[in-house]
C-alpha cells in the first residue's frame, strides 16, 4: 500500500474555500448533523489499521482519515484521529490499541479479525471506551459478552443469505462448500450458512472441501475432487481473499469447469477479474456479497470522488466503511448530546437508524447489537462489477429472535 503524501500547507483563503466546498458536500455525507450545543467537541479515535500485511487491501484507514478531515473542516465536531500500521498482526494491534487508550482515545479498532478485536474490546472496557471495526463480520464478536463493540459491516450470516439468494436466482441448484479454519467463522461457518439458506430455497449442498488457509497458488488437488463428483456442482462457495480466489477461478476455467463461484467480501478487490484471467472467466459466473456499491450520484460515489480529489487511495467499499465509522460516531455524539463514550454507545444501540455512506441507514437495536443495513451482491459484466441486488435478507441463519 502506498503511503498518502502529507498535505501541502493551505492559505487562509484556500481553507475557507475548502470549508465552503466541504460544507456543501457534507449535505450529502453528513446530512442530519446539526451543530451541537458545544461547537467543535472533540472525539478522540485510535485506529491500529492493517495498512500493510494480509489484510491491507481491506483497510479502512483511508476512509477514516478522509471523513475525519471532512468533519473537521465542517467545524461541527473535532475528530482527533491517530492511525498506525498494525501490519495485520494481532499482537501489534493490541499493543497499539493499549497505547491509544492510555492516550485518551474514546474509541479504538484493531485488525479486522476477532483475534485482535476481542482482546482489544476487553482492554477498552477498562477505559469505558468503544471498540469499533469498519469491516469485521464475525459472529463471535456478538457471542462473547462484549458490551462495547460496534461494526459497520453486517455479520456473515447476512452476507451468506444474500449470496445464496443470488446463486439460486442465477440458476444454481447444487453447490460445494470450500471451508477452512484460516479466519475463524468467516472461512468455516459462513459457507455453511450459505448452504443452509441455499437448501431452504430449494438447492442442494452436495459436498464440502477442506483447504488449509491463505496463500494457495495451486488449487489443482481441490479442483480434481470437484471433477470427480457426479454431478459436478453448479456452484462452489468460498469465503477467502484475493489473490487466492482469483487464482482458484483461473485454474477452474483452465480445467474446463464453468462452475459458478460465490464468495464473500474478500472478493471485493479491484484486481480480482485480472487475477482470475479476465472477463471471460468471471462474467455471469462470479458473485459476491460486498459492503457497498458506488452508484452514480449516491453517497458512496460522492464520498469516494471527493476523497480522490484530496489524494486519498480509494480501495472500494472498504473506503466507505471507514467513512461510515466516523459518521456513525459523530451521529451518536449528536444523538447522545455528549462525546462521553458510554453515552455514545448507548445512542448507537438504541437511537438509530443512522445515516451512513455505504447504505441509506444502519441500526443496531436488536438483542445482539449487530448492524442491520442493505447487503449488496455484486456480479461481473465485461470484467467490471455491477450491482445484482441490494436487500436486507429476511431469512438469516444463526441469529434467532
Amino acid at each position: 500500500m502506498t503511503k498518502r503524501p502529507e498535505p501541502t500547507p493551505r492559505t487562509n483563503r484556500s481553507v475557507a474555500m475548502k470549508r465552503n466546498d466541504c460544507t456543501m458536500w457534507l449535505g450529502l455525507c453528513l446530512a442530519g448533523l446539526a451543530l451541537p450545543a458545544s461547537a467543535a467537541e472533540t472525539i478522540k479515535i485510535g485506529a491500529p489499521e492493517s495498512i500493510s500485511g494480509d489484510w491491507a487491501p481491506y483497510t479502512a484507514a483511508h476512509g477514516l482519515r478522509c471523513m475525519a478531515e471532512l468533519v473537521n473542516e465542517a467545524g461541527e465536531f473535532k475528530i482527533e484521529l491517530t492511525v498506525k500500521d498494525s501490519k495485520s498482526e494481532p499482537q501489534l494491534a493490541i499493543a497499539l490499541a493499549q497505547q491509544m487508550l492510555d492516550d485518551g482515545a474514546v474509541a479504538v479498532s484493531g485488525t479486522p479479525a476477532s483475534d485482535s478485536l476481542i482482546p482489544i474490546a476487553q482492554l477498552a472496557e477498562g477505559y469505558n471506551a468503544i471498540t469499533f471495526s469498519a469491516m469485521n463480520t464475525q459472529v463471535e464478536m456478538f457471542a462473547t459478552g462484549l458490551g462495547n463493540f460496534v461494526t459497520t459491516a453486517v455479520p456473515d450470516p447476512f452476507n451468506a443469505a444474500a449470496t445464496a439468494k443470488v446463486a439460486y436466482d442465477q440458476g444454481a441448484r447444487t453447490a460445494v462448500l470450500f471451508v477452512s479454519d484460516a479466519a475463524g467463522t468467516w472461512t468455516r461457518a459462513l459457507p455453511g450458512w450459505f448452504g443452509d439458506v441455499f437448501e431452504k430455497l430449494g438447492g442442494k449442498v452436495t459436498g464440502t472441501i477442506e483447504y488449509p488457509g491463505f496463500g494457495i497458488t495451486d488449487w489443482s488437488p481441490f479442483i480434481s475432487k470437484l471433477k470427480t463428483m457426479n454431478p459436478v456442482p453448479d456452484a462452489v462457495h468460498i469465503s477467502s481473499i484475493n489473490p487466492d480466489v482469483g487464482v482458484l477461478i483461473r485454474q477452474l476455467r483452465a480445467a474446463g469447469l464453468d462452475t459458478m463461484v460465490l464468495g464473500s467480501d474478500g472478493f471485493d478487490d479491484v484486481t480480482l477479474a485480472s487475477v482470475a484471467g479476465g472477463a471471460a472467466n468471471v462474467d455471469g459466473k462470479v458473485f459476491f456479497a460486498a459492503h457497498g456499491f458506488a452508484t452514480p450520484g449516491g453517497a458512496l460515489a460522492g464520498f469516494q470522488a471527493e476523497c480522490a480529489k484530496r489524494g486519498y487511495e480509494i480501495n472500494g467499499a472498504f473506503f466507505g466503511l471507514g467513512g461510515d465509522v466516523i459518521k456513525l460516531l459523530v451521529g451518536a455524539a449528536k444523538a447522545a448530546g455528549s462525546t462521553d463514550p458510554k453515552a455514545m454507545l448507548d445512542a448507537i444501540y438504541t437511537k438509530g437508524p443512522f445515516e451512513i455512506i455505504t447504505a441509506p441507514t444502519i441500526s443496531f437495536d436488536n438483542p445482539w447489537h449487530y448492524p442491520v443495513k442493505e447487503v449488496p451482491v455484486m456480479g461481473f459484466k465485461d470484467g467490471k462489477t455491477y450491482l445484482v441486488s441490494a436487500t436486507v435478507p429476511a431469512d438469516v441463519p444463526h441469529f434467532k429472535k
